[in-house]
């Protein structure tokens, strides 16, 4: 084979690899879950809501730690109260206590920050969009808690 003719093959078949890529489909993503954006960017997607979240912690640190805490323990759990808080307008903490009886942890947050609870709850009606894409990651909540707000509530409590 000819120097010149080598360079020719060489380059059409460099041309042609290329061009059969060019043409390749892409590979298609499988669509993310409504609302399981990474927590990461929560604050960011929710802006209003996370700086109202913020003033709540503010507000309850006590109630917070309690409510963070039994996040990272039971996450189904805390996001049953949320779908319940937003399902259920107009009714208070009592009325998801007393059909979700023997919940030790939340029990004690009933019993003990129940202002807490029925202010968190009024957050949850006015984002729900925001709280149900938290609670979409188990323990979401507990992460927010932790790593948005930890300034607000573990000085707070570190005592108890």
């Amino acid at each position: 084979m000819h120097p010149a003719s080598l360079k020719t093959f060489v380059l059409a078949g460099g041309l042609a690899a290329l061009s059969s890529l060019a043409c390749a489909r892409p590979a298609i993503a499988a669509p993310a879950a409504p609302g399981s954006v990474g927590l990461e960017v929560w604050e960011r997607n929710y802006p209003v809501a996370s700086r109202e979240l913020g003033a709540w912690v503010k507000a309850h640190p006590h109630a917070a730690r309690k409510l963070f805490d039994w996040d990272a323990q039971h996450p189904e759990r805390s996001r049953e109260f949320v779908t319940w808080a937003i399902t259920h307008p107009g009714e208070g903490v009592g009325a998801f206590a007393g059909t979700h009886r023997g919940w030790r942890a939340f029990d004690d947050l009933l019993l003990n920050h129940r202002p807490g609870a029925n202010d968190f709850i009024a957050w949850c009606r006015r984002h729900p969009r925001a709280a149900e894409a938290l609670m979409n990651h188990p323990g979401g909540l507990d992460w927010a808690g932790r790593h948005l707000y930890a300034g607000f509530w573990s000085l707070e409590t570190s005592g108890r």
